[in-house]
């Protein structure tokens, strides 16, 4: 089951979003990303949080359209993006796309990186994108599509990256390492349609921007 949860970062470009978000079999959005939602005309499945930020008028669409509410109060260990990917998880997700969780608020931003290394060790496929990065975490493989001349960075999210081995990228590795203080992975560049990038041991961010 394909997951995609909506959060209350940054969205500017509905447009982009619309291309996608309906390849999804269920919405899950956390509080304020329902704001979101109503305004890409999206009917999620479930609204959860402690329904600080979502704005009132959609609350009440909302209701009335029969979406399941599940409110939690404000004083919480867990933030509204983490109830609805614990959420997404119960239900049974094995593929979780995170939109609306990066903007401004860098706590934030970083913060839910996490969320990528929760479901990785669990097995479950997660990536967050925004208009300008689709941001992915690996821990063995991934393959990543792409086309020539477009940008991949790998950064190191653990203290040593080892092994790293790719294939389809313009700045090959083959074995090497990469350290968390120096990391050199900015800006490699796709020789093909598909970049395929292994690692020994180790978390590497595998973000691909788009300019």
């Amino acid at each position: 089951m394909k997951v995609l949860i909506i959060s209350n970062g940054e969205i500017k470009n509905y447009e982009f979003y619309k291309a996608f978000v309906r390849d999804y079999d269920i919405i899950i959005c956390a509080d304020g990303g329902a704001n979101h939602a109503y305004n890409m005309g999206l009917k999620p499945a479930i609204i959860i949080g402690d329904l600080d930020s979502i704005e009132k008028k959609v609350l009440d669409f909302y209701e009335k359209e029969g979406v399941k509410i599940q409110k939690y109060p404000s004083m919480k260990d867990e933030t509204d993006t983490q109830l609805a990917m614990l959420k997404a998880v119960e239900l049974g997700a094995k593929e979780i796309t995170f939109i609306g969780v990066i903007g401004e608020r860098f706590d934030h931003s970083y913060a839910n990186l996490s969320l990528l290394l929760y479901l990785l060790n669990r097995n479950i496929k997660g990536k967050i994108v925004n208009e300008k990065n689709d941001i992915y975490l690996t821990n063995k493989h991934i393959e990543i599509e792409g086309k020539k001349g477009e940008l991949l960075s790998l950064l190191p999210y653990s203290r040593e990256v080892k092994g790293i081995y790719t294939k389809g990228l313009f700045y090959g590795l083959s074995g090497e390492g990469m350290d968390l203080e120096m990391p050199y992975g900015i800006s490699n560049v796709f020789t093909e349609d598909k970049a395929y990038i292994d690692i020994e041991a180790g978390l590497l961010l595998v973000i691909k921007p788009r300019e």
